[in-house]
């Protein structure tokens, strides 16, 4: 069987689908992660679904999104998903690693551009992401941001039942899929939103101590106090993302065109090419971190 190609490590997860088991390729030596699902209880067209799903991430490849590598339905009736593995973990562990005492400023817009990336890269596919939160995006050993779990992913074209019924955890939920409303690009907006306000703030957006009170602190529009500590224009754009009304939210690819995004891009460019030139000396030696090359190509689609 496929799974023949694998030497397996640990296991470094159990899902509500299925365990997770980090491995090591026999071939390319390097180390992936493998999800089980469960298909035994699935309708053939559950099961169906699902494989044309893996296969429609496979097909993924940007800097800023977890590789998956390959999949394969096993005689076990369980579907293989094979992919990169992240060794800095999640970004929720890494925010709460510092104990309240917040990044700087550059760092949370880093990270910030990156996820808006993988978005945008998602978004210009019609796939949307469903269910992104700081648990869904994880760090490289050189702090780079891959956004992952794109499991419940769903082409928008194939508008079937499944798409507009509400997945996700209700910390990063916009208000318009409280009443109902189709899940849309601009939901995957104010889930950044909630994402960018708890890297500034070490804070969920919405907060409260059940269920009843944290959907009524979502829908009522109130907005949270925003970060003091950064750039306002970084609160403001936070702010415009959290828009109730989901026609009020700008898209990805106008947030990457914000000025004070593009200065900051700018910046981050400036610094990568020193950086460039050092890793050309030291490139026989390391695996490069995809900093510069992600950069760079982030900044040929701001100035396009």
């Amino acid at each position: 069987t496929m799974m023949n190609n694998y030497i397996f490590i640990r296991v470094v997860g159990k899902g509500s689908y299925g365990e997770v088991n980090l491995v090591k390729h026999k071939t390319d030596r390097k180390q992936y992660v493998i999800k089980k699902l469960n298909l035994t209880t699935s309708s053939k067209r559950e099961r169906r679904s699902a494989e044309q799903e893996a296969q429609l991430l496979s097909q993924l490849r940007h800097p800023n999104i977890v590789t998956y590598r390959e999949s394969w339905e096993g005689d076990d009736c369980q579907l293989y998903i094979v992919m990169g593995f992240c060794e800095g973990g999640d970004l929720y562990h890494r925010l709460k690693q510092q104990k309240g005492e917040l990044l700087p400023e550059r760092q949370v817009v880093e990270w910030f551009v990156q996820i808006a990336m993988a978005l945008q890269y998602l978004h210009e596919r019609n796939i949307l992401h469903r269910d992104l939160k700081t648990q869904n995006i994880f760090l490289t050993k050189t702090n780079i941001i891959k956004v992952g779990d794109l499991g419940i992913a769903r082409v928008l074209e194939n508008q079937n039942d499944m798409a507009s019924t509400l997945i996700g955890t209700p910390y990063y939920m916009s208000p318009e899929l409280f009443s109902n409303k189709p899940y849309n690009h601009k939901s995957d907006v104010w889930a950044l939103g909630c994402c960018v306000y708890e890297m500034s703030t070490l804070k969920h957006a919405f907060n409260a101590k059940d269920m009843n009170s944290l959907v009524y602190r979502i829908v009522e529009g109130k907005l949270p106090q925003m970060p003091s500590r950064y750039d306002l224009q970084l609160g403001e754009l936070i702010k415009c993302m959290l828009c109730r009304r989901p026609e009020d939210r700008p898209d990805v690819k106008l947030i990457l065109r914000q000025p004070y995004i593009k200065q900051q891009i700018a910046m981050f460019l400036e610094a990568t090419k020193d950086l460039e030139s050092t890793e050309k000396l030291l490139q026989p030696l390391l695996p490069t971190p995809v900093s510069s090359k992600v950069l760079v190509h982030i900044g040929g689609q701001i100035r396009a």
